[in-house]
């Protein structure tokens, strides 16, 4: 390999096919290494090959064509220095970046630039991004060998008493998660310090029972809802101890190892799923819902997040309108009010974090609100499942701050209590029903549905879990007991 670049730099020859691919090889290799805990479908790596390797190859064999003619003859020598560093330059402005149309031109206009200046040493530009893809190259096969490892066999297996229940049961049931909302116990106090009076009244009149010290069991979105959708702990052993992704979690909550669908289709119920989100659906699983809100191509083939031009509740009453009043579930999920910022360098410190949670919390009790009145309006007996996937991290100047240090107890409280309120049909017995954790949640609920005591003697301990960075390494501690206690109990491996 030493020697090929050696025969590269002292050539006087052009490299027109070999600049087009060592200029896609960095941000190809870089966006896996980045994200190859959600990406695997054939239309992504298909686009990725076209974007990164194909594309350039069109553009600089047809420049390439172009600089025959005069007078672009003139500009033929600067040709390949400035296409490999500004095509350069756009892939990671649209893979790793995601530059804005302002920043993306800003950042064209300099590598550019940089081409005309740095035309004489175009193989060494090509050598310098050869061994960035060799870095990031080293960088994935570790990460790829995990994901190609993890499944969920080992921890996600229930029993046959469970799977086949048969409820008795069979209300109409919506679960709806705002994300990141904080329990009624918490969020009136200490960090938080907010008065939620007023949504909580919108609750009670509408027979909500609001529940008090509720907590999620994992720190994440996709770690909790693996948990609550699996009806078990999975200890982290999806998370990736470097990285701290998770694989296959989306499996577990819109896929087809999805426990709670199993058993709700067992018993003759479809299924719908409403988001506006592409968190769940980016990595083109199969969906085991029946019915999704956000058609295939709205989501993007590289970038998550929230998707342009999806009304939750527009699309909601427009299904309600045609459905039969039958033996459905509804998840219902809307990434508000979120948390504090994910990153340190984009926080707005501690009490920027909580102006910035409240403002979307009080977008979040409009959402609701609305939301709720149209359940109502389309089904009066319903069972109606408020629940959130984790806490705010409000008293955190950023998300990640929480696997740097060992919390505080009103800090552990802020991370993990959790939203529950539940409106139960007339059919339902809530004074038979106990709720600590998200991860007991649907068991508890199956047994007042089924009166099946093999739920509730399945249940998973009530702890919830953390990672948290120490010693040079990560390692899982139980943050909160069974009991509520705040205490750091290292996981065995």
């Amino acid at each position: 390999m030493i020697q090929h670049i050696k025969n590269v730099l002292s050539s006087t020859a052009q490299f027109p096919k070999l600049t087009a691919f060592a200029l896609g090889l960095y941000p190809f290799l870089h966006y896996y290494s980045s994200n190859v805990y959600m990406v695997g479908s054939w239309e992504q790596v298909l686009f990725l090959v076209f974007l990164c390797f194909i594309l350039p190859q069109i553009i600089i064999g047809l420049s390439t064509l172009l600089m025959r003619f005069r007078p672009l003859s003139a500009l033929e020598k600067y040709n390949l220095s400035v296409l490999s560093l500004s095509l350069f330059t756009a892939l990671l402005g649209v893979l790793i970046f995601h530059f804005n149309k302002k920043e993306m031109l800003t950042a064209l206009i300099v590598s550019g630039g940089l081409g005309f200046v740095l035309y004489k040493h175009l193989k060494k530009i090509i050598v310098l991004q050869c061994l960035l893809a060799l870095i990031s190259l080293l960088t994935l096969i570790p990460k790829l060998h995990f994901a190609m490892t993890q499944n969920n066999a080992g921890w996600l297996q229930s029993s046959d008493a469970i799977l086949n229940a048969k409820l008795k049961h069979k209300p109409n049931i919506f679960v709806i998660q705002p994300d990141g909302y904080v329990g009624k116990d918490v969020i009136n106090k200490g960090f938080y310090n907010y008065d939620n009076s007023a949504f909580e009244s919108f609750l009670d009149k509408n027979n909500f029972i609001n529940y008090s010290n509720f907590r999620s069991n994992y720190y994440s979105t996709l770690t909790s809802n693996a948990s609550l959708f699996g009806m078990k702990h999975h200890y982290y052993s999806n998370t990736n101890k470097r990285t701290l992704k998770t694989h296959n979690a989306t499996d577990v909550i819109v896929g087809e190892q999805n426990t709670v669908l199993k058993i709700l289709q067992n018993n003759g119920y479809n299924s719908y799923l409403f988001t506006d989100n592409s968190y769940f659906l980016f990595d083109r699983i199969p969906l085991a819902y029946t019915y999704c809100n956000v058609p295939k191509a709205s989501v993007s083939l590289y970038k998550n997040g929230v998707i342009k031009g999806i009304d939750i509740v527009s699309d909601f009453k427009q299904v309600l309108d045609t459905l039969p009043k039958k033996h459905n579930f509804f998840f219902i999920e809307k990434t508000i009010p979120g948390h504090v910022i994910y990153k340190q360098s984009a926080s707005r410190g501690v009490e920027g974090e909580r102006k910035r949670y409240l403002d979307k919390l009080e977008q979040a009790n409009v959402w609701l609100e609305d939301l709720i009145t149209r359940i109502n309006a389309y089904d009066e007996n319903a069972l109606v499942i408020l629940v959130a996937d984790h806490g705010g991290f409000v008293g955190l100047e950023y998300t990640m701050e929480a696997v740097k240090r060992r919390l505080t107890n009103q800090e552990a409280q802020s991370a993990f209590s959790t939203l529950l309120s539940i409106k139960y049909p007339k059919e339902m017995d809530p004074e038979q029903l106990s709720f600590k954790s998200t991860v007991n949640l649907f068991k508890t609920v199956f047994y007042g549905l089924t009166d099946n005591q093999a739920f509730l003697d399945d249940l998973e301990p009530d702890s919830s879990y953390l990672p948290l960075h120490e010693d040079g390494s990560t390692h899982y501690y139980e943050c909160i007991d069974t009991n509520g206690n705040v205490s750091y109990q290292k996981l065995s491996n």
